[in-house]
């Protein structure tokens, strides 16, 4: 009689144990879940090949030469001599990305201040008189350009690069004028200069190329000081008309530029989206 009574015991323990059991865990499935695990924040590198760039330009253009088309009317007009522009300065800036080690892109604009022109014409070789046509002629340029880097010693980098893009060139203050060497040599009296027949002011835009070799200097903070030579072909130019229906026209406008400035790389970084979410939240 024992023996079943105890058996009958542990059957009643072991049933209360498993409803107890089952009771909790149907509690527990009324329970909201467990919040997800906070999200860390990991930094993002975006824009770190980006920079800014400013520039000053000395600028020394090459000789031009007289782009006037012949007049059928008056075929024994000799094209201009000793056509010089003087040498300007200038500014501009932009913006690039460094695409990899080696390789960068930018996109500048330069404008030089307007350089003094002038060139000779003469029908008798200087020897009764001759025709000055000067003025001012101005340049903006705005180019695309391709920059191979060729390493860098102690913050030193070497690099070429070529660019195209266009000229935009305005000629003012544009005139001729004859100066007789000899008495009626434009037949009106007198020696010396005559009256001058002011052009009007006048703009081109054009094709432009340019190749360029320079040297960076890595100063810190994302500052670089950047110094380079550049030939830079500016295409023609060409003034207004004269009350007289003449004009000057250039071509071949060419120029050796020496730029220093200063280049501005971004390194910025930002935080994924909900990041900084606490944790619960």
């Amino acid at each position: 009689m024992i023996v079943p009574l105890r058996l009958g015991l542990v059957a009643t323990f072991a049933a209360g144990t498993l409803v107890g059991v089952l009771a909790g865990a149907a509690a527990a499935a009324d329970l909201p879940p467990l919040p997800p695990a906070p999200v860390q924040a990991t930094p993002v590198a975006i824009g770190s090949g980006w920079y800014l760039r400013g520039d000053f330009t000395q600028s020394w253009p090459d000789h031009p030469r007289d782009g006037t088309r012949p007049d059928p009317n008056d075929p024994g007009m000799p094209p201009l001599v000793g056509l010089r522009l003087s040498p300007e300065g200038g500014y501009g800036g932009g913006i690039g990305y460094q695409i990899n080690p080696w390789l960068r892109v930018d996109a500048t604009i330069d404008q030089r201040t307007a350089s003094s022109f002038r060139g000779y014409s003469s029908r008798s070789v200087f020897e009764t008189g001759y025709n000055l046509e000067a003025g001012k002629l101005s340049v903006l340029t705005g180019l695309v350009n391709v920059y191979a880097d060729l390493g860098t010693w102690y913050g030193f980098t070497p690099y070429v690069g070529a660019g195209i893009g266009f000229a935009d060139k305005r000629m003012s203050r544009n005139y001729t004028q004859t100066t007789c060497l000899t008495d009626g040599c434009d037949g009106l009296d007198g020696t010396g200069p005559r009256e001058p027949a002011f052009r009007a002011n006048h703009s081109v835009a054009t094709f432009a190329w340019a190749l360029t070799a320079g040297l960076s200097y890595e100063i810190g903070a994302g500052l670089s000081l950047d110094a380079a030579y550049r030939y830079i072909d500016l295409g023609r130019a060409k003034s207004g008309v004269d009350l007289y229906g003449g004009s000057t026209r250039l071509k071949d406008l060419a120029a050796s530029e020496f730029r220093v400035g200063l280049r501005y790389r971004f390194a910025d970084s930002l935080l994924p989206f909900g990041a900084t979410q606490a944790y619960g939240n």
